[in-house]
């Protein structure tokens, strides 16, 4: 019996020595930040006085440094809204970190100085963000030739401007973000060379760039076009006379830009899904099309600030998913259609600056329609 007793307590012993010793060889290989990486983070910190990194600790266990697991490569830096200010030099350490695969120094100053063309070498990056970092130039063609990247956003950088050539190289990304950067050189029609991306969904952001030409229903129909925004682009012109595909198009902003007749063209009811509609300040007149109502997948429409005249349509009942409709500053005359009590998520409403009057059968929640009685004249 004794020596049951002790065979047992050696099994126990010899587990838990097994699996301490496990516990500690784990520990010990989980990786570790490497030394020149953490040379380099310690030089940019000393640059561009970056808080919570302490010398002789882990840089992996550092605010905004994102390690890879097994290898201990830094691949992630965010350091967005840290109030960074320097020089093109307060970030050479920077480019020391090789394996980066995702980088964010939005909205931080650096005092307008050229994009450095270092950004290129990265060739492993997959997520660029410097918007709003008051860049200036050129768009350095290097960064055109990652052929990882997905997403890039360079937008709130005034002085950034492109040439045809790196736009173009720019174009296979899912995700591109260049508002309020200086396109003026650049022509919308050449989207229309795209044949094909090879991401389920893209997304384009080009407001407020001054990028010229037309907006055509061969740019619409681009296979896997998500989002277009072109809010801003006064010289652009829209030139949608029919769209004969199956446009995938779900986010699009066309504010203080020009149409063709000045009218909304009928075609846009082929934008079957259409989530959000944002036609601000076109100068736009004639009716609104009965053909709207037909995009039922519609969350947000906003036709403000136009000339659009006649009476607002009663099939807008038909819009069951619309949350947000603005058709103030307008001069549509009329009542209020009795069939807008239909629409039950409707939050934002907004029929200010028009000629209508409100019929008082109408049953509208006021936690449906902000003030609506204010704004109907």
């Amino acid at each position: 019996m004794g020596s049951l007793l002790l065979l047992q307590f050696q099994i126990i012993l010899c587990l838990h020595m097994f699996f301490t010793s496990f516990s500690s060889s784990s520990s010990l290989s989980l990786p570790l930040c490497h030394p020149d990486q953490n040379s380099a983070l310690l030089q940019l910190k000393n640059s561009l006085k970056v808080d919570g990194w302490e010398n002789g600790t882990d840089c992996c266990s550092w605010p905004a440094v994102t390690c890879e697991s097994t290898s201990g490569h830094v691949i992630g830096l965010d350091l967005s809204w840290h109030g960074l200010e320097g020089k093109n030099n307060s970030t050479s350490s920077l480019f020391h970190l090789t394996h980066l695969q995702k980088i964010n120094l939005a909205h931080n100053s650096f005092y307008g100085p050229l994009l450095p063309s270092q950004f290129g070498g990265f060739v492993n990056l997959t997520h660029l963000n410097l918007s709003w970092c008051s860049f200036e130039g050129d768009i350095p063609s290097k960064i055109s030739y990652l052929s990882k990247l997905v997403s890039l956003d360079l937008s709130g950088n005034l002085n950034l401007k492109w040439t045809e050539t790196t736009w173009k190289r720019l174009l296979r990304n899912a995700e591109i973000f260049l508002d309020y950067t200086d396109m003026s050189s650049i022509r919308l029609s050449s989207l229309s060379l795209i044949t094909n991306w090879s991401f389920s969904s893209v997304t384009l952001g080009l407001s407020n760039t001054n990028i010229t030409g037309y907006l055509t229903s061969d740019i619409l129909c681009l296979p896997n076009l998500k989002e277009l925004h072109l809010y801003g682009n006064t010289y652009l012109q829209v030139h949608v006379s029919r769209l004969n595909c199956n446009a995938s198009v779900s986010i699009l902003d066309l504010s203080f830009c020009e149409f063709q007749g000045s009218m909304i063209p009928s075609s846009f009811s082929n934008l079957t899904y259409l989530t959000s509609l944002t036609l601000f300040e076109c100068g736009l007149n004639g009716s609104i099309p009965s053909s709207l109502s037909n995009l039922q997948h519609l969350t947000h429409l906003d036709l403000s600030s136009n000339s659009i005249f006649g009476s607002i349509l009663s099939s807008f009942s038909n819009l069951q998913h619309l949350t947000y409709l603005d058709l103030s500053n307008n001069n549509l005359t009329g009542a209020v259609p009795a069939s807008f009590s239909k629409l039950e998520l409707l939050t934002h409403l907004d029929l200010s600056s028009n000629e209508l009057w409100f019929n008082p059968f109408i049953s509208l929640e006021a936690s449906r329609s902000c003030c609506l009685g204010s704004f109907l004249q």
